[in-house]
């Protein structure tokens, strides 16, 4: 499975950023974003960077990858689930609206 992951920039250089994450740097190609800051947070994928996030949404990404870890590993409970995917527990599934016309009597 390939996932996106939240980096903090911790420094720039040309069109490449040094992030951070839980510790680990890496070198992030940053050249088909618009130019971020220092300190700017990252959504990357395979060394290069999606788009730029917000700190609160970097913590939320977390938060989501930190229950699937748990689920993974068979250890999640109801509080870890919730701190994961809250959004999602307390409500019915919805499909994306270009895949509601597909489905017989799609909302």
């Amino acid at each position: 499975m390939c996932i996106a992951l939240p980096m903090k920039i911790v420094a720039l250089e040309e069109m490449k950023a040094r992030c951070e994450r839980k510790g680990q740097e890496l070198t992030v190609d940053i050249s088909m974003i618009e130019p971020p800051q220092s300190a700017d947070w990252l959504l990357v994928f395979q060394n290069r960077a999606i788009r730029a996030i917000d700190e609160a949404e970097a913590h939320e990404i977390e938060a989501a990858l930190t229950a699937t870890a748990l689920a993974m590993a068979g250890e999640a409970d109801e509080e870890a689930i919730r701190a994961g995917f809250g959004d999602l527990m307390d409500r019915e599934p919805e499909l994306p609206e270009h895949l509601r016309r597909l489905v017989p009597g799609g909302k």
